[in-house]
């Protein structure tokens, strides 16, 4: 039985014991503090089920990447021993061969060949053009991912955030100001021609633009000594980094993506959302009939989008699930299966957790805060500009006798329609 297979089990478990325990209620509607508890534990006990399930599902993930991503390079080394090659590439070589050589090759005794160096070179000019970049490869030169580490780290940037996973991601070539148009048509009904023969009014079309930047964020520098690249294992190193520098820069892109201000940064989607759907009536709670106002305050165009869904803390997503534990036996919030890929719903719309929004204080809303956000995230675009590239430095750490590594990425962030996305505000 795999893992993720038995976290699914506990997580059956563990809603079959909130059934029994929910049925405990007292004559009076109430649960006696013994039983508010155990529900308690029971809310707990499902938080730390799904992040162990999401954890494994990603681990599970990158091993069958691996896996092809190894069958495809020995596809492709097959196909060229037999239709030919480059003329600098006689030996079936692979960019991910040669990337990964880069990566643990030690300085003092190079180990990459004439043909490994040069097609590091090529890849790198041909998607980024001119090289400011110095060009020693064994010491400060910086190359862009192979397609299955970047894969593995941008599934590990997706967990720690809320942002790629939910909102339209633009892979672009060419960096420097985007001028992306818009246009909102909602105000024009058609017209109907009456009487016959009469002249049929003009109703134009406006259109607007949303400006889009290019921002570099980066991993800070990762540190592995030559030893543990000395006792490389084959694909160990690129997993290690896939991972460590997925998780920073997941964690960085998903901060500026939320809440950056546009002022030498992206615009977050808290700066760019800024239409309230609805105000609560307590500062420090959200009632189930607040939530059927929330959803229907975004207009059913958008609703219908296979990306409408809710946006917020999982802390607040916990408080949002003891609602479910009260009098009302409509229960709102479903929970998804970690093996076939069905998500937590909330009122039937998806739930992406987004921990870089305001969370719950003591278990409770905030007052005066905006937690959670519905609607169409499409509209929210993420501009990607080429892709992540790792740099390598040698003499940094030399005393050290470590390696530095450091991953960067340049993007932006902005709402192309203040219509489709409103959020919660507390009262």
């Amino acid at each position: 039985m795999s893992k993720l297979l038995e976290i699914q089990q506990a997580i059956e478990k563990n809603q079959a014991a909130l059934r029994d325990i929910l049925a405990k209620r007292g004559s009076d509607g109430k649960f006696s503090p013994d039983v508010q508890q155990q529900l308690q534990r029971a809310n707990e006990e499902y938080a730390k089920l799904k992040a162990d399930g999401e954890t494994e599902r990603i681990a599970e993930n990158l091993e069958k990447e691996l896996l092809a991503s190894q069958a495809q390079a020995q596809t492709r080394a097959a196909n060229t021993s037999t239709t030919g090659a480059p003329q600098f590439n006689q030996s079936g070589l692979t960019y991910d061969q040669a990337f990964g050589k880069w990566l643990v090759q030690n300085p003092a005794n190079p180990t990459l060949t004439e043909d490994e160096q040069r097609m590091l070179q090529t890849r790198r000019q041909e998607i980024r053009g001119t090289n400011p970049q110095t060009s020693d490869v064994v010491g400060q030169g910086g190359y862009l991912v192979p397609e299955s580490f970047s894969n593995r780290m941008y599934e590990v940037m997706k967990w720690y955030g809320g942002m790629l996973e939910a909102c339209q991601v633009q892979n672009d070539p060419i960096g420097g100001v985007l001028r992306w148009p818009t246009g909102d048509d909602t105000a024009n009904t058609g017209t109907t021609n009456t009487p016959q023969g009469s002249t049929v009014p003009t109703q134009d079309m406006s259109f607007g633009r949303v400006l889009f930047g290019d921002w570099t964020l980066t991993s800070g520098i990762v540190r592995l000594t030559q030893e543990f690249l000395q006792d490389e294992r084959v694909g160990f190193t690129s997993g290690i980094l896939a991972r460590r520098l997925g998780e920073r820069i997941g964690r960085r892109v998903n901060t500026k993506l939320t809440n950056g201000t546009g002022t030498n940064e992206p615009y977050g989607l808290t700066t760019t959302a800024t239409t309230a759907g609805i105000t609560s009536a307590g500062a420090t709670a959200i009632t189930k009939a607040e939530l059927v106002r929330q959803l229907h305050s975004v207009d059913k165009a958008y609703r219908a989008s296979p990306s409408c869904a809710w946006m917020m803390n999982d802390s607040i997503l916990g408080y949002l699930r003891t609602l479910d534990m009260t009098t009302d036996t409509t229960h709102i919030f479903v929970p998804g299966n970690i093996i076939t890929g069905v998500p937590d719903t909330l009122l039937g719309h998806r739930v992406h957790i987004n921990n870089d929004l305001t969370g719950a204080t003591n278990g409770l809303p905030v007052s005066a805060t905006k937690h959670i956000y519905f609607g169409d995230f499409s509209a929210y675009l993420i501009r990607m500009i080429r892709d992540v590239t790792i740099s390598r430095n040698d003499q940094l750490y030399w005393a050290e006798l470590e390696v530095g590594f450091m991953g960067f990425m340049r993007l932006d962030g902005n709402l192309l329609d203040v219509k489709a996305i409103k959020y919660l505000l507390q009262a």
